[in-house]
């Protein structure tokens, strides 16, 4: 009872040594309001969340730090937090994919992540969530919830984001290589330009019609010839799908035509195989009778030479009479002879006659058959054909659907590929040209951020280069330091080295048709990445996204969502022995919640 009392007297004596008073804690919550009312704490940005153009996000893991940019340059930035050690962000260039105000993890035990905002297929996205200034994320890049809500109506689907150790800002940069837009017809039409007739214009769009069907049309703007505008690459595209169009009038004639062969080859063969089977039984009939003609023959002939046989034998010692009678028994077997020798011949011609009207009735049965074949197969062409037609109808169309949407280019050094993009539809995949293929490129991202002026043809283009590499200087604490004192001031990327950027360029030479087709579509907010690496394979595979390099790759699946762990409840078994200060896990203390999941149970 003795021990019972002093032990619970030490713990209410230490449970008021560790608690403070009320009113102490009344006092320090006065003077916490009273001081953040006196010294307002200085928000992450003051500049309102508004931008002008195509943004682009740079995410530093070192400085756990996302810095946006606009056409005008930098625009805001704030703190982050990125995956924690095992669960690390993968660096890369990404695009947003998908955005979604409420949404709901199916990886993390239906994790809340407002105003998320997806990067891959495999569960990277820009989200709310709680910024403790260091990384403690699955994988994601956390945002602060305000700053994420208020962001989240600035941003549109398929911006760049760019994550790496640390980041380089964009600079405003100019290169032959980077592309510009086709001129509008009416654009000549502006003051102090020569007035165009309807008869020129006819001819350039003859021409841009001719160009687009012989595949000679030109490179971009800079290079274009006399009288390429967007009206005739859009007249020459028109006459494209009207011969795609016409490709599946063209497969459905050929398959109707084909299906009505196909009949007649069928009856063609019911009546060859009707011809053959008679030919094959007249053949059997007239071929017994020659053998029975012949056999016939050949017992008369037997008999025969048995007559002479005997009179050459007995002719000097037989008599008269029985002599007389066996010469006139062999001129009867010779008369008849005759008429089976020439009914023998008869039979056997027309038993051969009638095998080759057999022969030839079979091979009209194997020519009926390949001919049903041949229909059939044509059907299947045909249709496959049809199909063909339709697909690329559709694909053209959708293609053409997208014409107004940005552009993403894609050229890697690994590959020697350039791969364009445009809503997340793929265009083209062509062999670019890479001088020193062995030698591999810097990664860049050059972006489209504007029309130089109102003709929009020029473009102002940005370039960002992106390293794996850190610099390993890390510049984030362990979150506490920074609720202390004052929020130090953060400073913005180095820029990018314009030199290196151009160096890079320079040794690139891209496809003539890659060149025309993107010199119809360019705008403001087409992106051009450069890099050693190739797309992120596995996450290229998935329907509806953009262009993912990751610089090393993260091969990655879509995972199931997980299952949430059971409980249960482990009872007091009694017993034990311990009387004064016992274990959690002693089988005296009360009972416990327990999260049952596969073969393993974790104390909650």
């Amino acid at each position: 009872m003795l021990a019972v009392a002093l032990f619970t007297d030490l713990a209410v004596v230490s449970a008021q040594a560790q608690a403070p008073s009320r009113s102490t804690y009344e006092k320090n919550s006065y003077r916490s309001s009273e001081k953040s009312r006196q010294k307002p704490r200085p928000v992450e940005q003051a500049k309102p969340l508004q931008a002008d153009g195509p943004l682009l996000m740079l995410v530093s893991l070192n400085q756990q730090r996302m810095y946006v940019y606009d056409s005008n340059g930098f625009v805001v930035q704030t703190r982050v937090s990125s995956g924690r050690t095992g669960h690390e962000t993968p660096v890369g260039i990404y695009s947003i994919i998908e955005k979604k105000v409420d949404h709901t993890s199916n990886i993390y035990l239906d994790a809340k992540m407002p105003h998320m905002q997806r990067l891959t297929m495999t569960g990277i996205a820009l989200h709310g969530g709680v910024i403790p200034g260091y990384p403690a994320s699955g994988g994601c890049v956390r945002l602060p919830f305000e700053f994420a809500r208020r962001f989240f109506g600035m941003t549109d689907i398929s911006q760049r984001v760019v994550i790496a150790p640390d980041v380089q800002s964009p600079i405003e940069f100019t290169h032959p290589l980077l592309f510009s837009a086709l001129p509008s017809v009416a654009e000549d039409m502006l003051p102090g330009k020569r007035a165009e007739t309807t008869g020129d214009k006819a001819i350039k769009i003859g021409v841009d019609v001719a160009e687009s069907l012989l595949g000679v049309s030109s490179a971009h703007a800079a290079t274009e010839p006399q009288g390429r505008t967007l009206e005739g690459a859009a007249e020459a595209r028109r006459a494209e799908r009207q011969r795609l169009v016409d490709a599946i009038g063209a497969a459905s004639d050929r398959r109707t035509a084909a299906s009505e062969s196909d009949k007649a080859a069928i009856k063609g063969l019911a009546d060859a195989r009707n011809a053959a089977k008679a030919a094959r039984g007249e053949a059997g009939k007239l071929s017994r009778a020659a053998e029975k003609a012949a056999y016939a023959q050949k017992s008369q002939e037997r008999a025969l030479k048995s007559i002479q046989t005997r009179i050459e034998k007995s002719s000097s010692k037989m008599r008269a009479d029985k002599l007389a009678e066996l010469q006139a028994q062999e001129a009867a077997t010779k008369e008849k002879i005759a008429p089976l020798t020439a009914d023998a011949a008869s039979a056997a011609d027309a038993a051969k006659a009638a095998g080759e009207a057999a022969k030839a009735a079979e091979a009209a049965l194997d020519e009926a058959q390949a001919k049903v074949k041949a229909a059939k197969a044509e059907i299947k062409d045909a249709a496959s054909a049809e199909a063909a037609a339709k697909t690329a109808v559709a694909k053209f169309d959708r293609v053409e659907s997208n014409r107004e949407l940005p552009v993403s280019m894609f050229i890697s050094s690994k590959t020697g590929m350039i791969h364009i993009r445009q809503g997340f539809e793929k265009v083209l995949d062509l062999q670019a040209e890479i001088v020193n293929p062995d030698v591999p490129l810097d990664t860049f991202v050059f972006t489209a951020v504007a029309w130089k002026d109102d003709t929009k043809t020029d473009l102002k283009w940005t370039a960002t280069e992106v390293s794996e590499h850190s610099s390993g200087i890390l510049g984030y604490g362990n979150g506490s330091e920074r609720k202390k004192g004052a929020p130090e001031e953060v400073k913005l990327p180095s820029q990018t080295d314009a030199q290196r950027a151009a160096q890079t360029l320079d040794r690139i030479k891209i496809p003539k048709e890659a060149s025309d087709w993107i010199s119809e579509v360019m705008k403001p907010g087409s992106t051009l990445i450069v890099s050693s690496y190739d797309m992120a394979r596995s996450e290229t595979r998935y329907a509806g996204t953009d262009f993912v390099v990751q610089m090393p790759e993260v091969v990655a699946k879509i995972s199931k969502p997980t299952p949430r762990p059971k409980t249960e409840l482990v009872e007091d078994e009694g017993g034990g022995g311990c009387f004064f200060f016992c274990s959690s896990y002693s089988s005296n203390s009360p009972a416990k919640k327990r999260r049952v999941g596969g073969g393993k149970s974790n104390v909650w």
